[in-house]
């Protein structure tokens, strides 16, 4: 069990953050462009024959906020081993060497909960973009209720490591063996990441809510 112990804690130094969306996914006419000065005439013009790309575009924000939902349930397995770890290392003579392990481990975590806000937000404005071509349509409303539950499984993932987050910061401000500020500071920074994930849950819900209403 020690032994398992310590090859998760190694394995979760190299452990990568949440990456990066995949840009490559079908694209709106609008995202093509940074500016374009018939933008205005075209959004108008869309509100009577939508992009032949909406419903393809939708089904990828579905698959790419499912994306983020994997993300984050990694990420939260990744902080319920901490707390194995804590528990391990301060059982220990001299915790210190785990404890920069864990410490290197929650850096990387912050860096993994901060991609996927980013991530939340860009998808967040694809969305925004796709109201303007939304037009009552049974396809295009399935498809927005399917990107609501994703973002519902989301939100869930989000209770449930925030929940764990939280218990792992207990576990680091209950323990005296030592009074490292920059540990602590590193379990904060994690802890606050977590937190921060949840405005752009609500973004994104709030942009998918509006595009399904208009499909509708």
């Amino acid at each position: 069990m020690v032994m398992r112990r310590v090859l998760l804690a190694i394995l979760l130094a190299s452990a990568s953050p949440a990456s990066a969306l995949d840009t490559s996914a079908p694209t709106l006419w609008q995202e093509r462009f940074f500016w374009d000065a018939l933008l205005t005439a075209r959004d108008r013009l869309a509100r009577q024959q939508s992009d032949p790309m909406m419903i393809p575009v939708m089904k990828a924000i579905a698959g790419q906020v499912a994306q983020q939902v994997a993300n984050l349930a990694q990420i939260h397995q990744y902080v319920k081993a901490q707390g194995d770890n804590l528990r391990y290392a301060y059982a220990q003579g001299d915790p210190q060497p785990s404890l920069d392990t864990i410490s290197n481990n929650f850096e990387t975590l912050t860096t993994g909960c901060d991609q996927v806000r980013q991530n939340l937000y860009y998808l967040t404005a694809r969305q925004r973009i796709a109201q303007s071509q939304a037009l009552p349509d049974p396809e295009m409303y399935q498809t927005g209720l399917l990107i609501l539950g994703q973002v519902q499984q989301l939100q869930l993932t989000l209770n449930a490591l925030y929940t764990d987050m939280n218990a792992v910061r207990g576990l680091v401000a209950e323990n005296q063996w030592t009074r490292d500020n920059d540990f602590s500071h590193k379990t904060e920074e994690l802890m606050r990441s977590v937190v921060r994930v949840q405005d752009s849950v609500f973004a994104v819900y709030n942009a998918g809510y509006e595009l399904t209403m208009r499909c509708r």
